[in-house]
């Protein structure tokens, strides 16, 4: 549905499907769980007149080939270092919704020296350790019936004004997923990562230095605003933007709000000194 020009990436003998648009310092783009790299284009379009800008579909996601992996927190976040690896980026700053989120925490926390600044769009993060049997559960789902179900009902979830294209858009990718051949690969990929999402070990986001803009849907349903409490409690020196009437997925729902707040926090970062990664595992 993207009508963006891309490309596949061999990355850890894994194929990825990349749009990469634009020339200058690079910004990775993360989608959540079921989408693609098509949600950020109203993104792509804001920012590669000055960014050289980066959207992969995830493994097991979009276009991209959908191995038998684990598909946790780590394995994405590896996959992600090691297209920067591929595509000749040595820094990045890296921006997630939800899963992608995700993601980027962990790669700011063990990758520090490659990830310049992150922007968080409603992260999933720090599930309760009551719920990583269910996780665990999840993991195992082979019912592709009752994920259909589920994936529809997240959809729905998703969005505070399901009229806006961006509703629209994201309702036409999942069926053309649901739809697709490769739907069973597909299914055991957003199976066992949501299982990730709720058994991933809590991130030491203390440790996070770099600058980070934490951005929220004020309706969001699916993480609601109130988790940015915590984020900002452990990240004291997070920036949080809220937009009015917008769910899940500001992005699509209020891209020109969105791309604003972004813009502010990219020059903000570009005009201030590196913060020096320390000591944190990972190096680059």
């Amino acid at each position: 549905m993207s009508s963006l020009p891309t490309r596949d990436v061999l990355v850890d003998g894994v194929r990825l499907r990349v749009a990469d648009l634009g020339r200058g310092p690079a910004l990775v783009l993360l989608h959540g769980l079921t989408a693609s790299h098509a949600i950020w284009e109203h993104t792509i379009a804001a920012f590669a007149g000055g960014w050289r800008v980066i959207a992969p579909d995830l493994p097991g996601h979009g276009a991209s080939a959908k191995p038998d992996a684990p598909y946790t927190i780590d394995f994405y976040a590896g996959m992600v270092r090691s297209l920067g690896r591929a595509l000749g980026v040595e820094e990045a700053v890296v921006v997630g919704n939800s899963l992608g989120g995700q993601i980027a925490i962990e790669l700011a926390l063990w990758y520090p020296a490659w990830t310049r600044a992150v922007v968080l769009a409603a992260p999933a993060f720090a599930y309760p350790p009551a719920l990583r049997p269910f996780g665990r559960a999840i993991q195992a789902l082979t019912g592709q019936r009752v994920l259909r179900t589920a994936l529809e009902q997240g959809l729905q979830q998703s969005f505070h004004d399901r009229a806006k294209i961006g509703h629209q858009i994201t309702r036409q990718l999942l069926q053309d997923r649901l739809a697709d051949p490769d739907f069973p690969a597909f299914a055991r990929a957003v199976a066992r990562s949501l299982g990730g999402i709720l058994t991933a070990e809590s991130q030491p986001l203390e440790r996070i230095t770099q600058p980070v803009l934490l951005t929220w849907g004020r309706e969001d349903r699916l993480v609601r605003l109130a988790r940015s409490v915590v984020l900002q409690q452990q990240i004291p020196h997070a920036r949080l933007a809220v937009f009015d009437n917008c769910g899940h997925m500001p992005m699509l729902e209020q891209p020109t709000e969105f791309n604003r707040a972004v813009a502010d926090f990219l020059t903000a970062v570009m005009a201030a000194p590196r913060v020096p990664a320390g000591a944190m595992a990972g190096g680059g």
